[in-house]
């Protein structure tokens, strides 16, 4: 039996052929929603409906969201990819997906913390030159190595990488290179957000972004304002959107987006 036409696979390449928006705030002004804005408070109940009605293939974050004009072209697959198991939305997939495909090609693009691989599938969609690493040592109780691997060897191109070890290991024994675009989605204690973005500071390059989700967390998002503050002479907050509780249909748990604006000093 052929599956449904709602779930045909549609391919991560897909060419994009539209203007970027070089500034993450012109970029996030394309960015809207039909029904439900970051703030609005969500009714008891809401994340069990969500689950009911991802069960029945509907995907509430995908209906709330307006595709963003820019990313005509890779939004199917963005939709495609909606159907991984998350903790993420399209919205954050798509913002992702536009980091990535702004980066010079002498650039890296480099997520910690993969999970399933929502985000890390997110930034290779359509962006095939563009050299990209997941990073992940798999500890948490739950965790979908080889659901993860399976997609992400389905999906590489000879420029994206996997690397199956802890953060640490592997900016101090592997990577080299600048970094234009940086994810850390790994432990969000203090201690562990704030090494997140310590420890990949020396290879961002200037005018790169770094996200950081699930920021409605205290540690999570003291531990990033921390890493500002430390550094305001080369880094700034570009982009700040709390949501009213976890699992919203607009920015998850949260996101913030810090840009660097000049290189250490030497």
């Amino acid at each position: 039996m052929r599956p449904p036409s709602r779930w045909k696979v549609l391919p991560l390449h897909t060419p994009q052929c539209y203007p970027l928006p070089v500034n993450l705030q012109d970029y996030r002004a394309q960015v809207s929603f039909r029904f439900i804005e970051p703030q609005t408070r969500l009714p008891k109940g809401y994340g069990e409906f969500a689950k009911w009605l991802r069960k029945l293939g509907i995907a509430l974050d995908v209906l709330n969201t307006r595709p963003p004009k820019v990313q005509a072209g890779s939004w199917g697959a963005l939709r495609e990819l909606c159907r991984v198991p998350r903790m993420s939305t399209i919205a954050i997939g798509a913002l992702i997906n536009w980091a990535v495909a702004r980066m010079p090609e002498d650039q890296a693009f480099v997520n910690v913390g993969v999970w399933n691989g929502f985000t890390f599938l997110a930034g290779l969609a359509g962006n095939t030159a563009r050299t990209a690493v997941g990073v992940d040592n798999f500890s948490a109780v739950v965790a979908p190595r080889d659901a993860f691997l399976a997609r992400f060897n389905s999906r590489k191109t000879p420029r994206q990488q996997f690397y199956e070890m802890d953060y640490r290991v592997y900016f101090r024994t592997v990577h080299r290179g600048p970094i234009g675009f940086y994810i850390y989605d790994g432990d969000h204690s203090y201690e562990n957000q704030l090494e997140g973005l310590r420890i990949a500071d020396p290879f961002l390059a200037a005018g790169s972004l770094a996200l950081v989700d699930d920021t409605n967390l205290a540690a999570a998002r003291q531990a990033t304002l921390d890493f500002v503050e430390q550094n305001r002479q080369r880094f700034r907050l570009a982009l700040d959107e709390p949501t009213s509780r976890n699992g919203h249909p607009t920015f998850w748990n949260g996101i913030m987006v810090l840009e660097k604006v000049a290189p250490a000093a030497p």
